[in-house]
């Protein structure tokens, strides 16, 4: 298990798709939860709405990587309880063209609440098209960290990238995702430290996805506060962000195996 040495903790806010046994379907009016007034499941930030036809739930900072998958699950089961008593289950589609049908409100044609940013090309992204029948769910990991500076943000951002995002190309195969969002480098700065938003939410059906995450996430953080990013990100981050927006597996590769290799190295030298 990573060491979380400098008392990092994770939040998450996923979208989540449901479906019957034919197709994906709107959640609209299963909780009547929304960004701006989500529902509390508890007193401690457990929380559930509503994304365009999408399920959101919120879990509150988690310190522990125990603690963060329990947070997951909790609000999940609370949900799969909901959505089963109305005929519906989860899917794990990250995205999905949708019936016509179900995008006929104000709410299903939607997109978003505000933009992120982008730390390479340092502007917006662009907000999506909403005349469109793609929808897609994401999986973004909520950072705090001690005394947060937009320099470390950044960097933070662009080991993210190195450390999940590029390494996540070999666990999540939906290829339309990032028509709409999640390109790499795409967060936003927050008080606490930092939203990153690139990842779909491939990770949240499973433990050991949640738990692959956490420890990532922490060692990019770690790598970040112990001063050691630089070389990293001055070595490799145009590369990774080129690789995963072209989806070049060889290329992911190429760089993951050189990383895995330095690190090995430090290890035997230390």
């Amino acid at each position: 298990m990573i060491e979380n040495k400098y008392n990092i903790t994770l939040g998450s806010d996923p979208e989540i798709f449901i479906c019957n046994d034919t197709e994906i379907v709107s959640a609209e009016g299963l909780t009547n939860g929304t960004k701006y007034d989500p529902i509390p499941i508890t007193d401690k930030g457990h929380m559930i709405q509503e994304d365009g036809i999408a399920l959101e739930y919120n879990i509150p900072s988690s310190s522990t990587c125990k603690e963060w998958i329990d947070n997951h699950q909790f609000v999940q089961n609370y949900l799969a309880v909901l959505i089963k008593a109305n005929g519906y289950k989860f899917s794990k589609e990250r995205s999905s063209e949708i019936n016509e049908k179900y995008l006929q409100t104000e709410q299903a044609t939607t997109f978003g609440c505000e933009p992120d940013f982008n730390v390479y090309t340092r502007d917006f992204n662009e907000t999506p098209d909403s005349n469109t029948n793609l929808r897609c769910v994401g999986g973004h990991v909520h950072i705090g960290y001690p005394n947060p500076q937009d320099e470390t943000t950044e960097k933070i951002v662009k080991m993210f990238d190195i450390y999940l995002t590029l390494p996540a190309l070999f666990k999540d195969n939906d290829l339309r995702r990032r028509e709409l969002y999640g390109k790499p480098g795409s967060f936003r700065f927050k008080d606490f430290g930092v939203e990153c938003r690139a990842l779909s939410n491939f990770w949240i059906h499973s433990e050991e996805d949640m738990t692959w995450v956490w420890e990532q996430t922490i060692k990019a953080v770690n790598c970040v506060l112990d001063g050691e990013s630089d070389v990293l990100i001055e070595a490799y981050s145009e590369q990774v962000r080129e690789a995963i927006n072209n989806v070049d597996l060889k290329l992911a590769n190429d760089i993951l195996l050189i990383i895995e290799n330095s690190e090995k190295k430090e290890k035997i030298t230390i």
